[in-house]
């Protein structure tokens, strides 16, 4: 993998596309799925969420929401934290038999990546495998509204699928404009039912979105101004968001993550996400409590090719700088640590319960992950399980 190569290519070529679905942002938005599954010519709706949201009341509002648009419904809920490939492939099997057309997913990211796996099978049949990579799915999907009521996936903006390949106990990645929703509705009042747990994670998770996007070689003006202004809303709200649960705060954690899912879902990532999918996958963790614990390592190792922009991003989260790179670096990774501090979680691997038996085949398994692609610097299995031993 010649990362090199993809840096100088990114310096020398001036164009770059940027892709986002139709976005609805704002507090009882939710009202609205309705009205927009119908206005993409929904009848029968696929709506795809998960037991928590059922418990939480949020599924019955859209139910309603559905009703008073005069649209019938197909609930599925069989979806577990980082969706499985059955799960994905039963819900097909459901969406099939009950002949559906617009897909619904509300939830966090294992709900919307459930949702958006249905829709790639509904159009294309095959197994859920049979789409890992980059562009490989070759008909369009059905329409789809992704709903998020959590604060960090960004997987209602973005061109990413991520699996859990079941048998493997690995994550895989599908990657594809067509995947990205038709509609991606935001209604921050869904934060009031997410558990606090949850509240932090999620919001590091759009922290490392941010982080990533913004030095990957893949990065442009408006993946940039994307990435600093969720750096921006992030420091100005997240520590109070989690402690004071006040409703403005917890409404920029929303759109910090919607900045954040913009940014990388064109920019793309980097070596903390590579390695965070096998982590994930083998060991079913928290997606935000990984990469927490990842991203000051990697973003540390990414400190020799970050250049200018580390000034910037010390700057953005509320530092002072005198020009000094030395000082770039050091504050840079004080602000990033205090904001994943903030955020609570566990502090290191171990308290995960990964392995060091295991730092092998997780390196293995994340240099062949897709977000190596626009990684800012090269890496090899000795570099990344010199990060796995830095953080266990």
């Amino acid at each position: 993998m010649n990362n090199k190569c993809s840096q100088q290519n990114n310096k020398c070529s001036q164009q770059y596309k940027f892709d986002v679905p139709e976005i609805i942002f704002g507090r009882g938005s939710l009202s609205q799925v309705g009205s927009c599954a119908k206005r993409l010519g929904g009848k029968k709706v696929f709506l795809v969420s998960d037991e928590g949201l059922l418990n939480a009341g949020w599924v019955d509002y859209v139910m309603r929401s559905l009703t008073e648009a005069g649209l019938s419904f197909v609930f599925y809920g069989q979806v577990t934290s980082n969706p499985k490939d059955y799960e994905i492939e039963d819900g097909f099997k459901e969406y099939v038999r009950h002949r559906a057309d617009v897909i619904v997913g509300v939830g966090g990211g294992s709900a919307m990546d459930a949702a958006k796996g249905i829709a790639i099978l509904g159009s294309n049949g095959g197994r859920i495998q049979d789409f890992c990579g980059n562009n490989m799915i070759n008909r369009p999907l059905p329409p789809l509204v992704l709903c998020p009521t959590t604060c960090g996936t960004g997987s209602d903006v973005s061109q990413f699928v991520i699996v859990n390949d079941s048998a493997e106990k690995c994550k895989f990645t599908i990657m594809s404009r067509c995947v990205a929703p038709d509609i991606s509705l935001t209604d921050p009042d869904t934060l009031k039912t997410l558990p606090e747990e949850y509240l932090g994670s999620s919001a590091i998770d759009a922290l490392s979105h941010a982080v990533e996007a913004y030095f990957s070689v893949a990065s442009s003006t408006l993946t940039d101004v994307n990435a600093l202004e969720a750096l921006r809303l992030l420091e100005k709200s997240l520590r109070p968001a989690v402690k004071e649960h006040r409703r403005d705060d917890m409404e920029n954690l929303c759109r910090a993550s919607l900045h954040a899912g913009m940014a990388f879902s064109n920019a793309l990532l980097g070596v903390g996400h590579a390695l965070a999918h096998p982590i994930g996958g083998l060991y079913d963790a928290n997606h935000g409590h990984v990469n927490a614990i990842l991203l000051p390592e990697v973003l540390r190792f990414n400190f020799p090719v970050a250049g200018n922009k580390l000034a910037v991003l010390a700057r953005t989260l509320g530092y002072e700088n005198f020009g000094a790179k030395k000082f770039s670096e050091e504050i840079a990774f004080e602000a990033v640590g205090k904001l994943i501090e903030a955020g609570g979680g566990p502090t290191g691997l171990k308290a995960l319960g990964v392995c060091k038996e295991d730092f092998a085949v997780l390196a293995e398994r994340a240099l062949r992950d897709v977000c190596l692609l626009t990684s800012p610097r090269q890496t090899d299995s000795d570099d990344l399980q010199d990060i796995l031993s830095k953080v266990y």
